[in-house]
């Protein structure tokens, strides 16, 4: 993860990462001519707080994949023959998905103790991740990697509740079922 001042931070702890050295990766993308392979380099961390290292990935790069970010999502949002990879491999990132998405969103929920439904925060989530435009792939992988002490970094938790003026999941239209989801449960504990 990258600081608002360049700085590096751990995933994990958040603590400062030290750069220790580059090593190259080969991925796969679709070019204009078709199919195309190359490498690139990503950097390892050291975390100076916890002792672990960290790949630091570029923004096109999903962890453990081999295609690009723009082809993974081209697939995701079903557009015809954009990505050149298999049919298995595309049947494969999509089922890949529903796994993650629902790692998110059962994430959230435990977050916010659980006073709003799977489906709402499902709908909440796919609200924001249309206003994300080309960049929603990369918002939902963040936030399946981040540890959920650290998810304030994408929203504000106001009261254990994702409310209005967050700074993530705002104005959107699972508003109303917010409303009614809020009404039929307790209150938090503490709280």
């Amino acid at each position: 993860m990258n600081k608002g001042n360049g700085r590096l931070l751990c995933g994990t702890c958040l603590g400062p990462l030290e750069y220790t050295f580059t090593r190259s990766r080969s991925r796969k993308y679709t070019a204009e001519d078709g199919p195309a392979t190359g490498t690139t380099s990503v950097s390892v961390g050291h975390c100076l707080d916890g002792g672990c290292y960290t790949t630091i990935y570029p923004e096109d790069i999903v962890r453990n994949k081999q295609y690009c970010i723009d082809d993974i999502r081209s697939v995701l949002e079903r557009k015809a023959d954009y990505s050149l990879a298999g049919a298995r491999t595309k049947s494969y990132w999509r089922s890949w998905f529903r796994g993650v998405w629902d790692a998110v969103v059962e994430q959230i929920g435990l977050c916010i103790g659980r006073i709003l439904s799977r489906k709402d925060i499902s709908r909440a989530l796919l609200a924001w991740c249309g206003k994300c435009g080309g960049k929603w792939l990369r918002y939902v992988l963040d936030l399946f990697s981040t540890g959920i002490n650290s998810l304030c970094m994408f929203f504000d938790l106001i009261g254990a509740t994702i409310g209005h003026g967050s700074g993530g999941l705002r104005d959107t239209p699972a508003s109303e079922g917010w409303t009614t989801a809020r009404k039929r449960h307790l209150p938090p504990r503490g709280g």
